[in-house]
């Protein structure tokens, strides 16, 4: 799940979400709705019992949430078509994924309430984050030694100024897009998916070092910007 914050969608990104209003993004500020949203968007359509054994949660708490996500516009009900290869059965409701990204914009300050929402959303993010590099290292030892080599949980401390950092984002928002996107509905081996090819998350964060004693306002005028 994409989450850069603006509302520009990168060379090659996928049709997109961006997020303006408080409302939608307290509706994805819960950890549980963010994981059944990355779901439906990486295993395909599914219903509340699927996803319920996919959670670890039961029906009654995937199918409240579902509901929530649908009232807000991140999921919305599962075309026949969508369905081709599922076991359907004429009770289940099927849920899909409105897109595959969500894009936010950052909250204006005097926006109380979207600055909230804000904060309750990233916060859920950077959790949901968190616990899909926690599941990596307690699965990791079931994956061939190839895989395990490949994989990488590291960082680089850099310095830069504002200019640079608007360059780093867009080179890597451009390499990035040099890559094949996941797509639930072309399995390995067919197109021109190789048949060894498997899921993988990008996972990537970029801010100043919250250690270090913020610039001055003055240094913090954005390039062109008049102060």
């Amino acid at each position: 799940m994409a989450d850069p914050r603006t509302p520009s969608t990168p060379p090659g990104a996928s049709p997109a979400d961006v997020v303006t209003e408080a409302s939608r993004l307290q509706a994805l500020a819960h950890p549980l709705r963010l994981k059944m949203l990355g779901l439906l968007r990486v295993e395909g359509p599914s219903t509340a019992s699927r996803l319920a054994q996919r959670c670890g949660e039961s029906s009654g708490q995937t199918s409240y949430h579902l509901r929530q996500l649908a009232a807000a516009g991140f999921v919305t009900d599962a075309d026949q078509a969508d369905l081709v290869g599922q076991q359907v059965h004429g009770r289940d409701r099927w849920w899909k994924a409105a897109s595959q990204l969500t894009y936010t914009q950052r909250a204006a300050l005097a926006d109380e309430e979207q600055v909230a929402a804000s904060g309750d959303y990233y916060r859920a993010v950077i959790d949901l984050y968190a616990e899909r590099a926690r599941a990596w290292l307690v699965a990791e030892h079931t994956w061939p030694e190839h895989w395990q080599a490949l994989s990488s949980l590291g960082d680089q401390v850099l310095r830069l100024a504002p200019d640079e950092v608007q360059t780093l984002r867009e080179d890597l928002a451009a390499l990035l897009a040099r890559y094949r996107k996941h797509d639930p509905a072309v399995p390995a081996g067919a197109g021109e998916v190789p048949a060894d090819a498997v899921v993988v998350s990008m996972q990537y964060q970029l801010f100043p070092d919250p250690e270090q004693t913020p610039p001055a306002p003055a240094a913090l005028e954005r390039p062109g910007e008049a102060p």
